[in-house]
């Protein structure tokens, strides 16, 4: 006789509403009225009961450690079994202490960095009582218009892939749970990034190809280090919302990944198949979402009111319904909440760890490295003898720390003109012209160095939050232009969750992209203006020139007619009005350092694929600056059954330089980095001629070709 796990014990007293319940998450106020947790999203009449409200499984968001005790207290006194309730939260880029949101992560180009942010996080979350983050999320971004690109890590596959495994890792401390451990639930599955138009909740409608070769290999990734849920998007593809998607949750998932995740619905999306058209109503929606493989379905009660109904009329096995109920279950298990229902919750513990002097050290290390200085004119670093005006919106607002910032408060952090203040001999936050008095305008005149300090409200990046104008928005171009036509020098810090428009903004003597850097903001950029600390950010997106350009991304096939400025060819794949290159490249980003590449070798000029490829570069910092470069490796399969990119990343380190001093850097790459993806996810590889190019950015490379031969 087969023994039973714990998991098929409790399941076989269970009744099947009990089963059901589990399938279910729902938002703290529906046990605490008063909850303080913030829950995004409109709550429809979920139509439950007392009894089946004690029955859910999980819920969404909690307010603080003492609301969690008190809400799993509630529920164990009222629950039929004592199977204790799952906590998850959106702790995307911190939970007190704020980090640089992921965008700007990804511009660190240090997956070591991402996984302090995710540890640090989770250790401060745990101690709330929360259970599972929804993070990292694994979406390739191509579309800055799109307002959660500031949710991701850009639009390469290497990058967005190391940071999503290096952030899971952190989260789960590479799975050893216990004591300042959380699961993690990344999302969106799949194809998000590639919304049309840029439009959020928008339909995606990309090949098989694109798919397997570009959007799923971060979730892979993320999965493979441990992540223990994944969350549907709200998009359709292929004409299907993904919620209920059987390629996706099944075909994918469960039979070429062999994944064993629980998957879960993102808010309400199991009701709004119907809206999409693909469900004629709950009970539709019910029996197509458990088809396809949704695990859990959260803030709404489709499952609850409706499954039941179909196991009764025999279209759902209910031994079906219990393999579920058992995954979900193993993972309450796994997390200890069996042993201890209030796992870490801990109110004097929280307390003590939330923003402490440790944690702020990591958020200020993270910002540090998160800065990406576009121009630099000789201007900075600043000596720390000049007279500076500091003007802009941003010049004295505490709003730094970014969108989905949940547990965040903008009141305790200091702003540029209280860290820069010794310097600074005028401050103003107005960001219209006409508003400045002649004697302010006067006053700006007066100084040295003029820092302008503009960008986008966080409130205008995040979820449903598209722009089809990515350009500075309330007229502070113009602000920008008048501070370039009255400043000696100016310096322009820029504040975003995207990619914004900068043409204009290129002629600064200095142009710092700041993104949104957490609770360390303004100390981090003082230290990067002033040279404590030395610019080290890469783009993990191509910046356009102007909208027209979107999607515009380094890895692009080659066309039959490429554009060539030598041919007096007119019918080559070229605009008319803007060149086809972007403003600012990916993998971009200056340094104090002047960074010399040369002397790139490859240790042999053909390998079998058993082989692997050596590859070593000299580089020297021409000055007496210290700091970090981040030497990347790019290839170029020239021929191929199925076209391949210009160029794709496929390395990259982050390396220390001390002035003037020189480095041999060495790279690996093997029969995996020279393989790729078809349209069904298999991998293939063919002889034929590569190239690999090593640089500091994606179009300021070395380069030599090899061949690589089958064995």
């Amino acid at each position: 006789m087969i023994k039973q796990t714990k998991a098929e014990s409790i399941i076989k007293n269970m009744s099947l509403s009990e089963k059901i319940g589990q399938m279910t998450q729902l938002p703290p106020y529906i046990y605490i009225h008063n909850s303080e947790a913030v829950v995004y999203g409109t709550m429809r009449n979920l139509q439950l009961n007392e009894t089946q409200i004690y029955t859910a499984g999980s819920v969404l968001g909690i307010g603080s450690p003492k609301e969690m005790i008190e809400l799993q207290k509630k529920y164990l006194d009222n629950a039929t079994h004592q199977i204790p309730l799952l906590f998850m939260a959106d702790i995307i880029h911190g939970y007190k202490t704020i980090f640089p949101v992921p965008i700007a992560l990804a511009s660190s180009f240090n997956p070591d960095i991402a996984r302090l942010v995710a540890r640090i996080s989770a250790l401060e979350a745990y101690t709330s009582g929360i259970h599972i983050v929804f993070s990292p999320m694994c979406d390739l971004t191509r579309d800055p218009r799109w307002g959660r690109v500031v949710e991701g890590f850009g639009e390469d596959v290497l990058l967005t892939s190391s940071m999503s495994e290096a952030m899971v890792e952190g989260y789960t401390n590479f799975q050893k749970f216990g004591e300042g451990s959380v699961a993690c639930c990344i999302k969106h599955f799949a194809g998000y990034g590639a919304c049309e138009a840029g439009r959020d909740y928008n339909t995606v409608d990309i090949s098989r190809l694109s798919l397997y070769r570009d959007y799923l290999p971060a979730y892979k990734k993320a999965l493979d280090a441990g992540a223990d849920m994944i969350m549907t998007s709200f998009n359709t593809l292929d004409g299907v919302p993904a919620t209920i998607n059987k390629f996706l949750l099944r075909d994918v998932l469960r039979e070429l990944w062999l994944c064993k995740a629980i998957t879960i619905a993102d808010y309400d999306a199991l009701n709004q198949v119907i809206e999409h058209g693909a469900a004629f109503d709950q009970m539709d929606a019910a029996y197509k979402g458990f088809k396809a493989g949704l695990d859990i379905e959260m803030a709404s009660s489709v499952y609850m009111n409706m499954l039941e109904k179909h196991v009764n009329n025999g279209n759902i096995e209910e031994s079906a319904l219990d393999e579920v109920v058992k995954r979900i279950i193993d993972l309450k298990i796994k997390l200890g909440l069996f042993d201890n229902p209030y796992s870490g919750a801990n109110i004097e513990k929280e307390k003590q760890i939330c923003l402490s002097e440790e944690h702020l050290e990591a958020s200020k290390k993270a910002a540090l490295e998160s800065v990406v200085m576009l121009e630099n004119k000789q201007l900075l670093p600043l000596k720390g003898t000049e007279k500076i005006a500091l003007i802009g919106p941003y010049a004295n607002n505490r709003s730094l720390i970014g969108p989905w910032s949940w547990m965040g408060k903008d009141d305790i952090h200091l702003t540029l003109s209280e860290v820069f203040d010794k310097h600074l001999v005028f401050v103003s936050k107005k960001s219209v012209l006409s508003d400045y008095t002649k004697e302010e305008i006067e006053e700006i005149r007066s100084a040295d160095v003029v820092i302008l300090a503009i960008g986008e409200d966080a409130s205008l990046s995040g979820e449903a939050h598209s722009r089809s104008d990515i350009s500075l928005p309330n007229k502070q171009e113009d602000l920008y232009s008048f501070a370039r036509s009255i400043s000696k020098k100016l310096v322009t810090l820029i504040f975003a969750g995207r990619p914004l428009l900068l043409n204009k903004l290129s002629d600064s003597d200095a142009l710092l992209y700041c993104w949104f850097l957490g609770s360390q903001s303004s100390e981090a950029i003082y230290d990067l203006c002033f040279g404590f600390a030395n610019p080290s950010g890469k783009l993990p997106m191509s910046f356009p020139r102007n909208v027209g350009q979107i999607p515009i991304y380094y890895n692009h096939f080659n066309t039959g007619r490429p554009f060539n400025k030598a041919s007096k060819n007119v019918y080559l794949s070229k605009y008319l009005d803007v060149k086809n290159e972007p403003l600012y490249p990916f993998g971009f980003g200056l340094s104090y350092c002047v960074f010399h590449y040369e002397d790139l070798k490859l240790s042999s000029y053909s390998i079998t694929s058993k082989e692997k490829l050596d590859i070593s570069v000299k580089i020297t910092n021409k000055n007496n600056y210290r700091g970090f470069e981040v030497v990347q490796v790019y290839i170029r399969d020239y021929v191929a059954e199925i076209v391949r990119p210009i160029k794709e990343l496929k390395k990259f380190k982050k390396v220390w330089f001390e002035g003037f001093e020189s480095k041999v850097v060495d790279f690996e790459l093997n029969i995996d980095d020279l393989s790729y993806l078809d349209d069904s996810g298999n991998s293939r590889c063919e002889n034929g001629k590569f190239s690999v190019m090593v640089g500091t950015s994606s179009i300021d490379v070395l380069s030599e070709d090899f061949y690589f031969l089958i064995n």
